[in-house]
């Protein structure tokens, strides 16, 4: 049980990292955005468990 806690938890931080890393690339160079969306979309299933 603990180790799914701390998988799921890293699973939001790095959810959160890639959506601030998305988002500065919506602000700054948005031909480009689409480079983080793989990142934000996996972390943010892997983080609600619905895989």
């Amino acid at each position: 049980m603990e180790t799914a806690k701390k998988s799921t938890m890293m699973d939001w931080i790095l959810f959160l990292i890639s959506t601030v890393v998305i988002i500065g690339l919506l602000m700054y160079a948005s031909e480009w955005f689409w480079l983080a969306l793989p990142f934000v979309l996996t972390y943010f299933v892997r983080a609600v468990r619905v895989i």
